[in-house]
Formats: C-alpha cells, structure tokens, sequence
C-alpha cells in the first residue's frame, strides 16, 4: 500500500500501483519542478530579507524619520515601485508564481484522480484541488494557466473586476515572504458595484511547506 496523502489518509493499493505507473512517474517529475521553482523562491525571499536587514527599505526616507526606528521591530510590508526591491526581477517572481500554480495545481488534482480511482466515494480530482490549494487552484485558473482578460465576454466564469485583476502586477512582500495575488478589484459601473472573487493570497515557500507535509516529498 503506497500513501498518496498522508493528511487526509489517502493511500493506492497495492494491486494499482502496478496499473498507474505512468501517473505516479507524472507525479515525481512535477514534484521535482515545484521544487525547483520553491528553491528559487527562497533564494529571492532569503536575499529580500538581508535587504531590508542592511536598511534597503528607509534609505529613501529622511534621516530624522529613519532615526524613528532604530532599534524597533519592524513589520515590512512592500508592492508596487519600491525602491528597496530595485534590484529585484519583478517578472521573474512573477513568473515563478504562474509556474508553481499551474504546477501544483496538476500535481494535486492528479493525486485527486488517483484517490478517486482507487476510492469511488472520494470527491473528483477538482473538488480535491479546491480543498487542499483553493487559493492557488483561483490563482491558476484566473491568471496562471489563461489571464481572465483574455477570456470571452460572454463567459460568466471571469467578470469584469477579475479580468482586470488578472493583467496587474499582483506580487507583494510581507515579512520575509513573496505574495500573490495581492490586489483585489472592485469595479462600479452604472451604479452597480462589481466585486472580484479573488480568495486571498498565497506565498510559493509557505505553500510548498505544507504540501511537503502532506505528501512526504523532500524538497
């Protein structure tokens, strides 16, 4: 008997593991690009944080305002233009969050499939995804995998403050780790208030943590 998740006890017999070769191989080869993507992401976030450290977040302030916190614990919350994050590839990250997402979202849903396989009373792959990574499986399907503003008007999934989320720069950074989506849009028109779905935000290190924990993968 092979554990596929070790959180919610799901395990392969071992009369198909034989028959899902394929599948479990699929699972190995995305698990080793997630950790690809997370050792970068801990690179970026470990050189963020001796920015900050070495005072990269006040240089632009004032020095009677700088002296203000000295010797204070500081919460450092960044998005947008900061000069602190100049030497930062701020396509790069956010390409490193597309990839993770599309990524993760693969790699749970087929784990999904295979429960749902060797267990007809277990949820689909899909719902699977939404439960374990609701707010990556969001992030996959509104800007990852296809940006919403690329999507029909007439498709009811994406409206209009999503699709408008989907093509801004949603990545900010919060006490040593990278965030996205980061913005949520609220659009008025006419008179009518039009809010995105947007679940929240999610961090790559933090997100491929848990998942390690669950799955019993190393990095």
């Amino acid at each position: 008997m092979m554990m596929l998740d070790f959180t919610d006890k799901i395990d392969l017999p071992d009369d198909m593991k034989g028959k899902c070769l394929n599948e479990l191989q699929t699972l190995a080869n995305i698990w080793r690009g997630m950790c690809f993507i997370y050792r970068l992401a801990c690179e970026i976030e470990h050189n963020a944080g001796k920015k900050i450290e070495e005072g990269a977040g006040f240089k632009t302030m004032p020095p009677e305002v700088r002296k203000l916190f000295e010797g204070k614990e500081i919460r450092y919350v960044s998005g947008g233009n900061d000069p602190a994050f100049e030497w930062l590839d701020k396509g790069l990250v956010y390409s490193l969050f597309q990839w993770y997402a599309v990524s993760a979202c693969n790699y749970v849903r087929l784990v999904g499939y295979l429960a749902k396989k060797s267990d007809s009373s277990r949820p689909d792959a899909l719902a699977y995804v939404e439960k374990v990574i609701p707010k990556v499986k969001w992030f996959r399907d509104k800007i990852a995998a296809h940006h919403a503003r690329a999507s029909k008007d007439k498709d009811k999934r994406d409206n209009e403050a999503d699709r408008t989320a989907s093509v801004l720069y949603q990545v900010g950074y919060d006490s040593g780790r990278f965030y996205a989506p980061v913005w949520g849009v609220t659009i008025g028109r006419k008179g009518e208030q039009i809010a995105g779905t947007n679940p929240g935000c999610w961090s790559i290190t933090e997100t491929h943590g848990k998942l390690r924990e669950r799955y019993r993968h190393g990095t």
